[in-house]
């Protein structure tokens, strides 16, 4: 009769708290969501973990900052951005994913057999999303593997290389609610999925387009002005996070894809360049609330076990700072071993190693990572992809404080001991019984990896690289300073000289003139366009001529523009022309751009080789009122 009892008054019981859950409308907690914001050249110096915080200033760094951990040796795999992006979304270095360059071809692609991150969470039933800033992330790199939406349908124009931060996560916010079309599911449905996404901010490499603050104030055309940009859109994205109840169930991400470094090394191409001032990162990590009362915490009993990828026991972290190295490869295997909760098995000495444990904070865990003295990986193929396609791919190693660089350089030793040398100025001496111990182990282990020692570029190369960026940032509308290379008196004597033999140089050098206001030589092709008087015809055989010498579309039209009064017909040639000249700007802006960050990605053409034939004939003193004309028209219709 007891036991009877006692379970009818234990069903009761049952009943009673479950109608009481029902109607407090009880929920599960849902597995942490992943954020990962990706940011070109993002150097650890611009981290934003500032000694004294500008309460004026919102600034999303900081808030990561006094939320987060902060890794302030952490390196990039790849100076190159697509290469860099494949680390994190698979765990592997370049030269083990395959994906080496952010150009075409087999080096330039993720082959489909590589496992991605991405692919993981959706297998795993989490909403996915990559938000690409502009090239070289866009889909041909293989990238989208996994990605229920690639977003990277912006298209390059004469004023814009890129869509900048806020637009990235306006596409984020839209989508995370459901209401931007991108995904098809049931609004209620997706605003209550856990998400893995993958935001990609390029504004840093592109100063001439600086955008307004919230105030309405145009930034200024420099690299600082452009992380100011990105700084605000993040505190604006983590205000966002906060007042839907999202912050504390999200893991957050921020990190550099490259370093950045406002002084270029003296003969070095900074996309070559494997030093720290180009591969040293910003990387900032805010794990999702961690479950009070979970297994290994005090109290915690089978009953409150972690959900799968939350950290096993509850501790915040205040600005804490890990010192140890570790690679944008190793953001990868962490993001598998939060997701899946265990990480790919590793057995080499390069493998990448999950982060989970650096971030428990102080004690015995970051003391087994300085033990391990662990070997990081960066490379560049920039000179085998722009330069050479016969050319190795120039590889670096770090092993605690020392950094090798695997060139070809027989008389002093590419060893820096970087606690005592900072500026990686000083290689170690080549006949130290250590430095000689240090060069045979780092190159066996590129010997192994396939890696041949790099030979390095000739100065013309780098005199046409650094000249170039100088000159087309500011073409561009950058400003000097602030991370803008000028063109020296000697550099600018060098490249005049350099221009009797090189097109390229001939070019750049010409285009110069043009922007100080000389007139460029008339042109067989010119000559004929503007030779009839207004109210004459174009006979066949002038069509004909016209055809041979001015090999370039708008030249026929504006040579029946010139000769005709005032028509329907000379409105609709004129039409033609405003057209022809905005798609000439904008593949030359685009070629331009390229040049201005250090043709370290692509948009159709590369290089600019030559002068444009329809920008040397609009430039002539007889094109004058024709060039006002397309100047008026320009500004009611800025972009096609």
């Amino acid at each position: 009769m007891k036991t009877i009892l006692a379970a009818v008054i234990l069903s009761s019981v049952s009943i009673i708290t479950a109608t009481g859950l029902s109607g407090c409308q009880w929920k599960p907690a849902r597995r942490p969501s992943y954020l990962v914001i990706a940011v070109d050249r993002l150097g650890v110096n611009h981290g934003g973990c500032r000694a004294e915080k500008d309460d004026a200033t919102r600034s999303g760094l900081a808030e990561l900052c006094e939320e987060g951990v902060r890794f302030t040796h952490a390196f990039t795999t790849s100076t190159l951005s697509a290469p860099a992006m494949a680390s994190i979304l698979t765990g592997m270095p370049p030269y083990r994913s395959g994906l080496r360059h952010n150009g075409k071809g087999e080096l330039g692609t993720l082959s489909a057999s590589v496992d991605t991150v991405a692919e993981r969470a959706l297998a795993l039933g989490y909403r996915t999303l990559f938000v690409s800033g502009g090239p070289p992330l866009i889909r041909r790199t293989g990238l989208h593997q996994g990605f229920e939406v690639f977003e990277d349908s912006i298209a390059p124009n004469a004023s814009r290389l890129h869509r900048p931060a806020r637009e990235v996560v306006d596409i984020f916010v839209k989508w995370l609610e459901g209401g931007s079309g991108l995904d098809a599911r049931p609004r209620s449905r997706v605003e209550n999925e856990s998400f893995f996404a993958v935001l990609h901010m390029a504004d840093l490499q592109f100063p001439w387009n600086p955008m307004p603050d919230v105030s309405g104030r145009v930034r200024e055309s420099t690299v600082k002005g452009q992380i100011e940009e990105v700084d605000e859109t993040l505190s604006r994205l983590w205000k966002y996070l906060r007042d839907r109840k999202l912050w504390e169930q999200t893991t957050i991400v921020v990190v550099g894809l490259q370093g950045d470094s406002e002084d270029s090394r003296a003969g070095e191409i900074p996309a070559l360049d494997l030093h720290s001032d180009t591969t040293h990162v910003a990387l900032l990590i805010k794990e999702a609330s961690r479950v009070p009362g979970a297994s290994g915490a005090p109290g915690g009993t089978p009953a409150a076990q972690a959900l799968p990828g939350q950290p096993d026991y509850n501790w915040a972290p205040k600005s804490w700072s890990f010192d140890v190295n570790v690679s944008l490869a190793d953001i990868g295997v962490t993001l598998r071993d939060w997701i899946e909760g265990k990480p790919p098995e590793s057995s080499d000495i390069d493998e990448a190693k999950s982060l989970r444990s650096a971030l428990l904070g102080p004690g015995e865990a970051g003391e087994e990572w300085r033990r391990q003295d662990r070997l990081i990986v960066s490379e560049s193929a920039w000179a085998r992809w722009q330069l050479n396609s016969a050319m190795p791919i120039r590889v670096a190693f770090r092993r605690g404080p020392y950094l090798y660089l695997h060139d070809d350089n027989r008389s002093v030793s590419t060893i820096y001991n970087t606690l005592t040398d900072a500026f990686e100025v000083s290689p170690l001496p080549r006949k130290n019984a250590r430095t000689q111990e240090l060069l045979n182990e780092f190159s066996e282990i590129a010997s192994r990896l396939g890696f041949s020692l790099f030979p390095g570029v000739d100065a013309t190369q780098i005199l046409e690289d650094r000249w170039s960026r100088a000159f087309f940032s500011q073409r561009l509308g950058a400003r000097s300073g602030s991370g803008i290379s000028v063109i020296s008196e000697t550099d600018q004597q060098r490249m005049e000289i350099l221009a009797e033999t090189s097109q390229a140089a001939k070019v750049w050098t010409d285009l110069q003139r043009f922007d100080g206001g000389e007139v460029p030589t008339p042109t067989v092709c010119s000559q004929l366009v503007f030779k009839a008087e207004v109210g004459s015809t174009l006979s066949t055989a002038v069509e004909a001529e016209l055809a041979r010498v001015c090999p370039f579309r708008g030249a026929r039209e504006i040579a029946k523009w010139i000769r005709m009064s005032e028509s329907s017909e000379r409105a609709r040639l004129f039409e033609v022309i405003f057209k022809t000249d905005r798609q000439r700007i904008m593949a030359t802006r685009s070629a331009e751009g390229s040049h201005a960050i250090g043709r370290v990605w692509e948009t159709g053409s590369t290089r600019r080789k030559d002068l444009e034939g329809l920008e040397v004939l609009l430039a002539q003193p007889e094109a004058a009122r024709l060039r006002q004309a397309l100047t008026r028209r320009s500004r009611t219709q800025p972009e096609l």
